[in-house]
């Protein structure tokens, strides 16, 4: 499963970071997309809740970003 990320809204960067917070590093592959970034997730069962658990975690880096 794909998940497509612009770069407007997340730096590369930032996406790493997540993937680090969720326990994804290594699991997940990153790929450029003209300016914005595909996501690779591994097919699986819970490829879904994966995918999800990701979007929650950067919602949840930009909110903590911007309250300080």
């Amino acid at each position: 499963m794909n998940l497509m990320i612009s770069s407007k809204e997340y730096d590369f960067h930032s996406l790493i970071k997540v993937a680090e917070m969720a326990g994804l590093a290594g699991t997940v592959s990153f790929h450029q997309a003209g300016e914005d970034y595909m996501i690779s997730f591994p097919d699986g069962e819970n490829t879904p809740a994966l995918v999800a658990d990701f979007r929650a975690r950067l919602r949840g880096l930009e909110n903590n970003i911007w309250n300080y």
